[in-house]
This record gives structure tokens, C-alpha cells and sequence, in this order.
């Protein structure tokens, strides 16, 4: 119960976050720092540390609330119909292989180290998680002013909107970070 609590609450703090301040990349970044954080207390406190192994198991919840911004980051940054729908589905996929492959991590040789390399590839999934989310922030970043200086300040008008153009071939459209 209260690993569903922590996943509820990240959920909710990150999607009130992300609304009021848009920072989704840092966010993203900030929802992994407390995984990390618990990948670490579960790799490497002794096994008679009872509490704070299981509150390293609660911290890892925390992951749960980056699907949610994935997800978001994803579709705010792929315009046109097919590339949107392509990008979600790719998510979507493999989201899925992660939760079929995640538990096959914890190898039946591992028990005598309590799991060791599976808990350690936890905490460095949550690392390489925000390290994407600060490069992905650059590249949007760099994508932008780079726009901005070839076609100038443009906005955004009712038609572009709606011609189905892919973030590439739309002159006004900005990745959001």
C-alpha cells in the first residue's frame, strides 16, 4: 500500500508540476532522482538494514509518474497525425518489453547477493532516464534557436495547425521542453 501511495503521489506532484511550470524535461530528470535514490539503498545496505531496504523498495514508485510525462513529452513534440499515433505506439511497445524484461533481471543465481545486479540495473535505468531527459532538453533546446534563426520568430496559425505537417516540415512549430 504504501508503494501505491508513493506512485499516486509522484503522479499527481509531477502533473501539477509539469502544468504550472512546464519543465517537463527536469521533471522527467526529478522523478528519477528518488528512484535512483532507492536503486542505491537496495544495492548497497547491508541486509540487516530491514528499513531502509523497504524504503528503498517505496522510492522506486516513484518512477511510475515519468510514464505519464513520456507520454506527454512525446506527443507535444511529433506533429502530424502519423508520426504522433508512430511515436505513442513506439512508447507504448516499449513500455511493455521494459515491463516484460524488468522482472527477468532478478536471476535465480543472484540470490545469495540479494539480487545485487538486478537492483543495481534499477538504479542505473533511473540514471540513464535523466541523463536522456537533460540530452533530449538540449537537443530541443538547440533545435529551437536553430529554427528561430533559419525562419525567424513565427507564430503558430490556425492552418498550420491543421495541415497534418510533421514537426521537421512545419516552419512555426517548437519543441517544448
Amino acid at each position: 500500500m504504501p508503494g501505491g501511495i508513493i506512485s499516486i503521489a509522484s503522479t499527481l506532484i509531477v502533473g501539477f508540476g509539469v502544468r504550472h511550470t512546464s519543465h517537463r524535461w527536469a521533471w522527467l530528470a526529478g522523478c528519477c532522482i528518488p528512484g535512483m535514490i532507492g536503486g542505491a539503498l537496495m544495492s548497497f545496505l547491508p541486509n540487516t538494514n530491514k528499513a531502509g531496504i523497504l524504503i528503498g523498495i517505496y522510492l522506486v514508485n516513484s518512477i511510475v509518474a515519468t510514464l505519464a510525462i513520456i507520454y506527454q513529452w512525446t506527443v507535444a513534440n511529433l506533429a502530424g497525425h502519423t508520426k504522433r499515433t508512430m511515436g505513442s505506439s513506439i512508447i507504448a511497445g516499449a513500455f511493455s518489453i521494459g515491463n516484460i524484461v524488468g522482472p527477468q533481471t532478478f536471476q535465480a543465481k543472484d540470490a545469495a547477493t540479494g539480487y545485487r545486479p538486478a537492483k543495481i540495473t534499477v538504479l542505473a535505468t533511473q540514471g540513464a532516464g535523466a541523463l536522456m531527459a537533460l540530452v533530449l532538453f538540449l537537443y530541443y533546446f538547440y533545435a529551437n534557436k536553430k529554427k528561430d534563426q533559419r525562419e525567424g520568430q513565427t507564430s503558430d496559425t490556425e492552418e498550420n495547425k491543421w495541415e497534418n505537417k510533421t514537426d521537421k516540415e512545419n516552419k512555426t512549430f517548437r519543441y517544448v521542453y
